[in-house]
């Protein structure tokens, strides 16, 4: 019990027998007790009103008193001194916050639950032509009114970044959700990187489409030299021969890349028998290898959306990597894949397999985890790249599992 509650007691008791004692003598004992513990009451309803009228303005002078009203009034006055500190330290951070934030280039905006905008940075306020005086307040997909952007908003899929045009500017788009059910969207101008990858792609399109034309001249003058039987040079032009055709499939392949960049989206999309597929590629795949290994199938009713040409394409390139890099006589399997979460197809192969510091970079252009054999398995280092290329197209991923010695398992997986 503290020293107030203490004092309380007693005056309350020291009170109550001061007016026992006269009502006893007095002979009226009930009045004077009555009287009493009315006068008690009234005292602390007295308190109570001073409180209150305290309470909407405590910054004012601290109301003098005794008893437990006084600890009352003590430890209210220091509650609100601790508060007043603390709101002045959160205030100090939030400016500061808002001070830094203001400065950053990238754009900033505060969204609630709702989507409705808290706050916003001036890099955030030039991009999307906001006011300060005016948008507070609104939702962001009414301000703005892009079809992208607002399915982006209403889907809440914010794992993938978004990339849209916004007052003639290629941006790209976060939102990140924290706190109670708050966001954070961030976006950054990304036009001159657009302009430098349309500058490389367009150079790769057209340096390739440039070099084909006298590479096939060349082709076609050593074929007709080598119906020279000169048996010095026979062996000299049959590399050139080799190295060429070896340039002149690097170069399709680039041109492949470059029209497969040149869109985001297949066309002529269809529903696709995965089952099929599996069989045509199998049976490219059997005349290809010419009995080298034991090549499998293993299929069941899959069906996927998707471009035919294209994904036979990335499952070709698979199967021949399978062929180029296993060892004769190993088994090669293809399979399709169906499951409550994915769909899709595979190549499972028993060759050398991948360290595991390789794989997240199979799909670079020109990555080679063993040039030498590469180059000698006549690989040109792009084909996977195609099929990164075509997935990211069909909204797919490329899942890979491999052991040095062991063998890989290349997974093409479709969201249900």
């Amino acid at each position: 019990m503290n020293a107030a509650l203490r004092q309380e007691i007693e005056i309350f008791v020291t009170g109550l027998l001061l007016f026992l004692v006269v009502g006893f003598f007095s002979g009226h004992l009930a009045f004077w007790l009555i009287f009493g513990l009315s006068l008690y009451v009234a005292w602390n309803f007295y308190n109570l009103n001073r409180l209150t009228r305290w309470l909407s303005s405590p910054a004012k002078q601290v109301p003098e008193t005794i008893g437990v009203w006084d600890e009352v009034y003590y430890q209210l006055h220091h509650l609100y001194q601790r508060q007043r500190k603390a709101k002045r330290k959160l205030s100090a951070i939030v400016t500061r916050f808002q001070e830094s934030t203001q400065a950053l280039p990238y754009a900033t905006i505060v969204l609630n639950k709702d989507k409705e905008i808290k706050w916003f940075n001036n890099a955030a306020k030039k991009m999307f032509n906001l006011s300060s005086g005016h948008d507070f307040g609104q939702r962001i997909d009414n301000l703005v009114r892009l079809p992208r952007f607002m399915n982006y908003i209403k889907n809440e899929k914010y794992g993938d970044p978004l990339e849209l045009e916004i007052n003639q500017q290629q941006i790209r788009l976060t939102i990140t959700p924290y706190g109670n059910g708050q966001y954070l969207l961030g976006a950054h101008d990304i036009t001159q990187r657009k302009k430098l990858e349309t500058m490389r792609r367009d150079f790769i399109a057209n340096a390739s489409h440039e070099l084909r034309t006298p590479l096939t001249v060349i082709s076609g003058y050593l074929e007709a030299i080598q119906e020279v039987k000169d048996e010095k040079l026979r062996l000299p032009l049959e590399r050139i021969q080799e190295q060429a055709e070896r340039m002149q499939t690097i170069l399709e392949e680039l041109i492949s890349l470059s029209r497969l960049e040149s869109s985001d989206e297949p066309e002529e999309i269809e529903e696709i028998n995965v089952g099929q597929l599996v069989e045509t590629v199998y049976q490219e795949a059997i005349s290809m290898d010419k009995s080298q290994h034991n090549i499998e199938k293993q299929v069941e009713p899959v069906v996927i959306s998707g471009n035919r040409e294209e994904l036979r394409t990335v499952l070709s390139n698979l199967v021949t990597n399978a062929i180029r890099y296993s060892d004769e006589g190993s088994t090669i399997k293809i399979f399709t894949i169906n499951n409550d979460a994915y769909a899709g197809f595979g190549v499972e192969d028993k060759g050398v397999g991948i360290s595991y510091e390789h794989i997240h970079r199979l799909t670079e252009r020109f990555y080679r985890v063993d040039p030498g054999r590469s180059r000698e398995q006549g690989g040109t280092g792009l084909g996977l790249a195609i099929v990164k290329h075509i997935l990211d197209r069909h909204n797919a991923r490329l899942s890979v599992k491999s052991k040095p010695g062991e063998g890989s398992v290349f997974e093409c997986l479709f969201d249900r």
